[in-house]
């Protein structure tokens, strides 16, 4: 049978289910507690039976968790706790579950108020629960024995209570003319100084300018200082042009005083390829501590490269593709398929008709930060 179908019969017919199924103590169960211990001996596999359990099983083994950390009873903790195979959740505990099992625990704790109170939400659910009527009967007896209290319960904060707590606060702020923030809103902690790692971050700032900052841990630059007393902490910036000539490139070596620290590199050539690095410098010889992704710089003006012209990349370089070329053909073919998809692109909208960058214009330019 499924929840839907055990919910729907009294409670005298799930304590017989119960009680066939194997279950103990079944006549001082509530329902929910009866319609959860039928679910779970009716689950083959540990998936099944953990979603069998639903969320009273969970929160019956909250009230475990309240058992063991607030009322100090491992062993009625352990009892309720096995009544089920889910261990408890790693979270706060909620306000307590009414059942008879949780007053029993009360009044051998020697809170009998609260056991009391207990039973008579249980009562309210289910009028019908003889075992809870009986208990109940023999607690409001005074002359019933019950041990004096170790420590004083803990206070349970039901819902009602934390709204209307909320609630009596907001008036008294409102009240005062001062706007609340809501909570957990806005955080005013500041950034830390440090993170305590290795790293090189890069970011471009515009086609000719990039953004640097890195951190170094004081125990590497130790270690590295500890291998190579005389060389010196560096900021490195290699840069590659891509060109019909080939790749160019250009290494820039920045001497930094500080394991923390930002620069701005500028002057670069607009659509580079860009990689930043920090590290130790000995002569010739840099050791990289942390470095940057490669990164490309935004085009700085439509290309002047006009694609009405078929080249070829030789070791000699890009040579014009000729009339009589015996693969002029298939590259027609093929740059016209290519043609054709860009435009219906273009019509539907996927991409837009920007002109590419072009890097044929960068020189030799000085460097400044």
């Amino acid at each position: 049978m499924n929840r839907a179908e055990l919910e729907r019969l009294d409670r005298d017919a799930l304590v017989v289910l119960a009680e066939q199924a194997g279950v103990t103590r079944a006549r001082i169960l509530t329902r929910p507690e009866l319609v959860d211990e039928l679910l779970l001996r009716s689950s083959a596999d540990e998936a099944s039976k953990r979603r069998a359990r639903g969320l009273f099983g969970v929160a019956r083994d909250l009230l475990a968790r309240v058992v063991e950390r607030g009322l100090h009873l491992p062993d009625a903790a352990e009892r309720i706790r096995t009544m089920g195979l889910a261990p408890p959740p790693k979270r706060s505990a909620p306000a307590a579950l009414p059942t008879v099992t949780l007053a029993e625990i009360y009044a051998t704790q020697g809170h009998r108020e609260r056991a009391v109170d207990t039973l008579e939400s249980v009562l309210a659910r289910e009028p019908d629960h003889a075992a809870a009527r009986a208990l109940l009967l023999q607690l409001r007896d005074s002359a019933y024995p019950v041990p004096p209290p170790p420590l004083p319960p803990e206070e349970e904060e039901t819902a009602a209570t934390a709204a209307s707590s909320a609630a009596a606060e907001a008036e008294e702020t409102a009240g005062k003319g001062e706007p609340r923030e809501p909570f957990g809103m806005l955080d005013d902690t500041p950034l830390p100084t440090r993170y305590d790692v290795d790293e090189c971050v890069a970011i471009p700032v515009d086609p000719t300018t990039l953004y640097v900052y890195w951190e170094t841990r004081e125990s590497t630059l130790a270690s590295v200082r500890r291998t190579a007393r005389d060389g010196s902490l560096i900021l490195r910036i290699i840069v590659i042009v891509p060109t019909w000539d080939g790749p160019r490139s250009r290494t820039q070596d920045i001497a930094i005083d500080s394991s923390l620290g930002d620069w701005f590199v500028r002057d670069l050539p607009p659509g580079c390829v860009v990689r930043a690095a920090v590290g130790w410098k000995r002569g010739e010889v840099f050791d990289s501590i942390a470095h940057s992704p490669s990164l490309e710089t935004p085009p700085g003006s439509p290309s002047p490269l006009v694609a009405d012209v078929l080249v070829r990349w030789t070791p000699s370089g890009a040579t014009r593709v000729q009339p009589g070329d015996p693969d002029a053909a298939v590259i027609e073919r093929a740059l016209g398929r290519v043609r054709r998809e860009a435009a219906r692109a273009r019509q539907s909208g996927m991409i837009g008709g920007s002109a590419l960058g072009s890097s044929e214009q960068w020189a030799n330019a000085p460097w400044s930060s």
